[in-house]
């Protein structure tokens, strides 16, 4: 991808979050942490992203073609503090491209979002079961939300 591409892909994430890009390239990026399986059994894949301190509001999933891609923001608590006396977390806006299998069931995907980990669900289907998706936006469900 071309970075004038990369960019308009940058904006289109960040227009459906209603996040505009360019005030998050003032706070800076950062970039989650993620591991990506298969089951055991070879059923399921699992993705699983640590945004600790992201609010769900502010997570984007989308399935386009083969791709995963994540994007977000994560605010900082001392903005318009007087003084910051350590700063060790980064905030910001992420995007983060995950490629899969063609073999993986997107209109079956979940996503649970709980203790600052996103773990996306993708079943693993056999060719003749699969139904092709252009463009598929994932649900995310939120445990422990009072």
């Amino acid at each position: 991808m071309y970075s004038d591409e990369l960019f308009r892909e940058f904006d289109r994430m960040f227009a459906e979050l209603s996040l505009p890009i360019t005030s998050h390239a003032r706070r800076g990026s950062f970039n989650p942490n993620a591991d990506v399986y298969v089951t055991s059994g070879g059923s399921l894949m699992i993705v699983r992203v640590e945004l600790a301190g992201v609010t769900r509001e502010n997570i984007k999933l989308v399935v386009e073609g083969p791709t995963l891609y994540l994007a977000g923001a994560r605010e900082s608590d001392a903005q318009g503090c007087a003084e910051v006396t350590q700063k060790e977390i980064e905030y910001g806006y992420f995007f983060k491209k995950i490629p899969l299998p063609d073999t993986v069931d997107v209109q079956s995907a979940r996503a649970e979002y709980h203790g600052g980990m996103l773990t996306i669900k993708l079943p693993v289907a056999t060719r003749s079961r699969m139904t092709p998706a252009n463009r598929v936006e994932i649900r995310m469900v939120v445990r422990g939300r009072s």
